[in-house]
């Protein structure tokens, strides 16, 4: 039996002399072991370190707010552990992002950190570090076990990250923060996780951190950080040198690009739909059209290294990362950085080109990390790219020629370009190769795609859209919806015995048999349709005009023979309403500032009008340049729509001028958004609505922008004073019944809605009709009453007039001569 003793020395200064220690007594037989003897540098140290972790605390404290108290009441010790204040637990004048920003300002602001700052930093990543593998490990558990927590559970769960990164977001705020911040490689590697596994708002401000750190970090740096192996060109026209390469055979599918991880996140944001076209056709048209996304085509197991495309993410963090790596390839973060961005984007583009035939197969080819890389690629392309990676433009250096193409062996021009290779016939276009093989003599013949046209990639941006063009694919993705289309074409493998002698103008469809053996049209529903409203027309360059049937002048051609400047878009691009055909698809119009858009799409548009019961026209204008829409094949539905905006501009006009707002200083000020322009104004302040009965415009109050849109209503239930004169209101001997307005039964509001042939409601008493219905007349409030049967403060009725206690019908009379005795 024996007793250890400790002795511990405590007192106001850090440092105390011990001048003897004496042991009274020893155990006999025995030598006393006494472990973790500690020099009086590494005493010093651990005193420091201790010393530094209770400032943190303190700071933390000072910063965020205090720590939660334990279930025993004793304040948590563990900083990883001891979960800080919600915001509502916190009075909102003791914690602020100012006193934040504040606090760190104080202690971060010399040109210099001191050691105590450096380890106050040093705890705070250590922190976060602790956070991300527990972060890390519940997103890996709810991602195979198919569970989500509640927004407050996610709440509570990222609490302590979020604020352990707000303040290190306060501190790269400084010059001096964020230079030793950029030091921090662990960090860094935290980020990229977090990123990835974060909640919405820890991922916000993984983004700011790392638009901040990024321009102090080089991409040589950055790469070792995060385990890439290299980096990829910096100048674009050596691109051909690396595409040999690849081609020979040393492409890695797996490999690892140094923007892979953020692109993965524009990846995982993309709705794709995928189309397999040109198929051969005996038996009629054959086409596969469905909408994926990376989740639903490729497997968790199979990603390896690239775990960082595993989930979901939402929308808006996607937008950001396309605007980081914008930035990065401009040039805003740094000149390095620019150079390193645009061959990152370049090489995941060419990278489709380097696919074996097997791997082009489209459920193989959606499986492949590639293609998705490819397509969050297309949604950051610039000018760049479109100038430099498309094949005619691929060199190595400046002075290097542009790689020789085979020509055409039917043309004797010497520069139309082959693109099949026959065995009998030679080397043929596209179009030689469709009429030589027309008689059932030549169908047989062994042919090929030249290597040239299979190697051969073309990159566009088009009104927004990135696009890539290979000869077994075409893919473009808009950065703004965030939607791509996929079209996979002959399969993806090279074609060999072609007996092909017609295609659908519509689908692509491909046969020697049915309709296309006589026609231009597959015999799918659809296609046949198509055909009725197209136009028949050759035009001059040979093609199938694209454009309607009947059109004085016909659209000009999308498969690049025209020499038109207005036609801003091709027969490959996307018909920006629909987003799910291309142009060559379907009969298309071109409008009249110039964009194409499919004509039944036009038409869906103008026949569904505007969402929801208030009237609005903002349908009329084209969707890429906001022009007012007009083409001759939709005069018919133009006109009463247009009659339409007339008799509601009208009436908003005059209520305006009744009411003395038509010098209002929205309207005269220069500066503001409706500066001279009175109907504007007039038609965003008040609601007109549609009556059901007379199908004129009535007015519905004034325009509130807190009124949710009422989605579900009835149309039916949408009727003007004139049609649901309930009370025989008195016509106005100027203006007659046009602006004939009823009171909401329920509030002091104008009516919108007329129901069960009895009843006016205004437009929030019309969405809680059920529960404003059942009041018995004691528990309807008394004038003045706000919408939802509220009672008002005051004694002034809001609609200046005297009428019956609520709950009971009333015509207020002609609006216009109303609001001129009002005013």
């Amino acid at each position: 039996f024996y007793n250890v003793i400790r002795l511990e020395l405590k007192g106001p200064d850090n440092c105390v002399r011990v001048r003897q220690v004496r042991i009274l007594g020893k155990i006999d037989g025995e030598s006393l072991q006494i472990e973790n003897l500690y020099s009086p540098i590494t005493l010093q140290q651990k005193n420091c370190e201790n010393e530094t972790l209770r400032v943190f605390r303190l700071i933390t404290s000072q910063v965020f707010g205090e720590l939660l108290q334990g279930e025993d009441g004793q304040t948590s010790s563990n900083t990883n552990a001891g979960y800080l204040l919600t915001d509502e637990d916190i009075n909102p004048h003791e914690e602020s992002n100012d006193l934040r920003e504040h606090m760190v300002g104080i202690l971060f602001s010399r040109s210099k950190l001191t050691h105590l700052q450096k380890q106050v930093i040093v705890h705070i990543v250590q922190a976060i570090r602790r956070e991300t593998e527990r972060v890390h490990e519940e997103w890996e558990s709810n991602l195979y076990n198919s569970t989500s927590a509640s927004p407050e559970e996610i709440r509570n769960s990222d609490r302590y990250c979020f604020e352990m990164l707000s303040m290190v977001l306060a501190l790269s705020g400084s010059a001096v923060g964020r230079a030793y911040l950029s030091h921090q490689y662990d960090l860094l590697r935290d980020l990229i996780v977090l990123l990835q596994t974060g909640s919405a708002r820890v991922q916000r401000q993984v983004t700011s951190l790392l638009r901040r750190m990024l321009s102090e970090i080089t991409p040589e740096t950055f790469t070792k950080i995060v385990g890439i192996k290299k980096l990829p060109v910096k100048d674009l026209t050596n691109i051909t040198a690396e595409n040999r390469d690849c081609n020979s055979g040393n492409f890695d599918i797996d490999q690892v690009g140094v923007l892979d991880v953020f692109l993965s996140v524009i990846a995982k944001a993309l709705t794709v739909q995928v189309k397999i076209r040109g198929k051969n056709g005996n038996t009629g048209a054959h086409k596969e059209t469905n909408t994926v996304t990376l989740t639903t085509c490729i497997h968790k197991e199979s990603l390896h290294k690239r775990w960082w495309l595993k989930g979901t993410v939402s929308k808006k963090l996607a937008e950001i990362i396309i605007q980081l790596i914008k930035d990065m390839a401009s040039g805003t973060l740094s000149e390095s950085w620019a150079k390193i961005a645009k061959g990152a984007i370049a090489e995941n583009i060419l990278h489709l080109t380097y696919l074996t035939d097997e791997q082009k197969l489209p459920n193989n080819c959606l499986k492949t990390p590639t293609l998705w890389l490819a397509l969050a690629s297309l949604c950051v392309l610039d000018t760049d790219h479109v100038e430099k990676l498309s094949s005619g433009q691929w060199r190595q250096a400046d002075t290097e020629p542009v790689p020789p193409r085979p020509t055409c062996c039917n043309h004797d021009d010497g520069e139309t370009v082959a693109v099949i290779q026959c065995s009998y016939c030679g080397n043929l276009c596209a179009e030689c190769d469709r009429y030589l093989h027309l008689h059932k003599k030549t169908r047989n013949h062994q042919r090929q795609v030249c290597k040239e046209e299979e190697e051969a990639i073309k990159v566009e941006l088009h009104e927004g859209c990135g696009r890539t063009k290979l000869f077994w694919l075409l893919a473009l993705a808009d950065p703004g919806t965030l939607k791509a289309l996929v079209e996979f074409r002959e399969g993806g493998m090279r074609t060999k015995g072609v007996g092909i002698t017609g295609a659908c103008r519509f689908c692509g469809t491909t046969g020697n048999s049915g309709l296309l053996a006589i026609g231009n049209v597959c015999a799918d529903h659809e296609c046949q349709e198509y055909a009725k409203t197209a136009c028949t027309k050759i035009l001059n360059c040979g093609h199938m005009c694209g454009g309607v049937l009947g059109e004085t002048k016909c659209l000009p051609c999308l498969l690049g023979c025209s020499n038109d400047t207005s036609l801003k878009q091709d027969s490959d691009d996307m018909c920006m309403i629909c987003f799910t055909e291309a142009l060559s698809c379907a009969p298309a119009i071109q409008l009249q500032c110039g964009h194409v858009f499919h004509s039944h799409c036009c038409k869906t548009v103008l026949l569904k009008r505007w969402a929801g019961p208030r009237i609005t026209f903002s349908f009329l204008l084209c969707p890429i340049c906001k022009v007012e829409m007009y083409h001759e094949s939709l005069e018919e539905l133009l006109t009463p729509v247009k009659d339409l905006y007339k008799d509601v501009r009208r009436k908003a006009l005059m209520r305006l001028e009744y009411e003395g707002l038509n010098v209002t200083d929205d309207i005269v000020t220069s500066s503001t958004r409706f500066s001279n322009d009175p109907a504007s104004y007039a038609m965003d302040r008040y609601a007109y609505y549609v009556c059901y009965k007379c199908n004129k415009a009535y007015y519905g109050g004034d325009a509130r922008c807190d009124v949710e849109l009422v989605e579900n209503y009835d149309p039916t239930e949408l009727v003007c004073g004139a049609c649901s004169d309930i009370a025989r209101a008195q016509m106005c001997p100027k203006h007659g019944t046009d602006f004939l307005e009823y009171k909401c039964r329920y509030c002091c509001s104008v009516a919108v809605f007329f129901c069960f042939g009895t009843t006016h409601f205004c437009n929030p008493c019309h969405d809680d009709f059920q529960r404003v219905t059942n009041l018995s007349k004691s528990e309807l409030p008394v004038c003045p009453a706000g919408p939802r049967a509220k009672q008002l403060e005051g004694d002034e009725c809001p609609l200046h007039v005297k009428h019956p206690p609520t709950g009971e019908e009333f015509a207020l009379g002609c609006g216009v001569c109303r609001n001129a005795h009002t005013f």
